[in-house]
This record gives C-alpha cells, sequence and structure tokens, in this order.
C-alpha cells in the first residue's frame, strides 16, 4: 500500500511520546501545521484501497483506534424482497453496534432517520484520539447494489456529522478518517438516498 501523507482532520488528544524517537518509516503521520481542529474542505479523510488493510498500514498512517464494519453484512440474500430496505436495516443496526452508540438502535438508513444517525454518531467519534473507520468489501464501483448505497449513506452521515461537530468545537472530538476496502479506482463516491438526493465525496486512492 502506498505511502498516505494528507492533511487529516486534527484529533483533540495529542498523542503521548514514544520511549525511543520511531523509525522513519512507522512515524506517525503529522496534523498540518497551524491547523484550528476546524474541518476543513480540503482536508483528506477518505481512502480507497485495493487490497485489506494490515495493522502496520493503520499504524503507519498514524491510527491507534480503528471501527471496522464490513458491507458484505448489508447484501441481502438473492430474491430477498425489497433488498434496499434490509439494507438500510443492516447497515444501520451495524453502525450503532460499531460506533459503540447508547440508546434505541439506528431504524434504518433513510433520509428520514439521517439527522439522528448524525447526532448520534458523534458520541462515537470523541474521546479516542484519532479514528481510523475501516468499510470491509465497499465495492462503489456498483452503483445497483444495495451494500454499496449503503457505504455511501453511511460515508455521508459520518462526513456530515463529523463537519457539524468540529463546527460545534465538540469537546475530545477525534480526528476521524474512512478507508474503503476492496475497490476499484474511484475519484468520487456516489451518496443516494431513498428521496432521491444524492452527493459526491471526493476519494484518495492509495
Amino acid at each position: 500500500m502506498a505511502d498516505i501523507k494528507p492533511r487529516r482532520p486534527a484529533s483533540a488528544r495529542t498523542r503521548p511520546e514514544a520511549a525511543s524517537a520511531p523509525k522513519e518509516e512507522t512515524a506517525p503521520l503529522p496534523a498540518a501545521a497551524e491547523d484550528d481542529g476546524v474541518y476543513d474542505d480540503d482536508e483528506t479523510w477518505l481512502f480507497a484501497v485495493q487490497e485489506c488493510m494490515t495493522t502496520e498500514d493503520i499504524a503507519k498512517m498514524g491510527f491507534t483506534n480503528v471501527i471496522l464494519l464490513n458491507a458484505a453484512r448489508w447484501r441481502p440474500e438473492e430474491g430477498t424482497e425489497n433488498p434496499e430496505e434490509a439494507a438500510a436495516k443492516a447497515a444501520a443496526a451495524d453502525a450503532h453496534y460499531c460506533f459503540g452508540i447508547k440508546g434505541p438502535v439506528f431504524e434504518t438508513l433513510k433520509r428520514s432517520e439521517k439527522k439522528d444517525v448524525e447526532e448520534r454518531l458523534v458520541a462515537g467519534m470523541c474521546g479516542k484520539g484519532d479514528v481510523l473507520i475501516v468499510i470491509q468489501n465497499a465495492f462503489p464501483s456498483d452503483a445497483s447494489d444495495p451494500g454499496t448505497v449503503m457505504v455511501g449513506r453511511l460515508v455521508d452521515c459520518i462526513e456530515t456529522a463529523y463537519m457539524q461537530a468540529s463546527e460545534d468545537m465538540v469537546e475530545d472530538l477525534a480526528g476521524v478518517s474512512v478507508v474503503l476496502e476492496k475497490c476499484a479506482s474511484t475519484p468520487v463516491l456516489t451518496c443516494v438516498w431513498d428521496d432521491g438526493t444524492q452527493r459526491t465525496l471526493e476519494v484518495t486512492e492509495t
């Protein structure tokens, strides 16, 4: 995997010093100088990789905390009635579980629930230093696949939640990045909702 040297969103926490100076190839990547802690549009946070990441890859990126989701769990069996509905429920429940969100389980990843999901995701982004969110089996090149649709919706929620939390200066907000595994060359991720609204997010391939 190629070295990743982006200007990442900064964490409210600073990683403690190591007992000895780290080797150059494993040194955590520095945040941008004079970072005010507020998320900017030019910060690189969404990545795509062709293969599965290793713990060494993650350490080289400077992350110490990982939230792992698997989009394969959001792909219903062939013949499932209303597959997008099933995918939306599975993805929402996984996000609630993997982010460690308290309270009622997210019901679905639909436009009607988007604001609630975003507001409650913020708690899963706090108190952890730097956080890498890895979505396995993302396959964003297949836009017709229900699981891939949910990848776009969840990433949209993550970005919107983080942006708002950063603007609000939420206490102890982590520096958050997202990696989409097993992705073909994809310059943008399209996020499509059930009401027809959509947006695209720039993806950095490594």
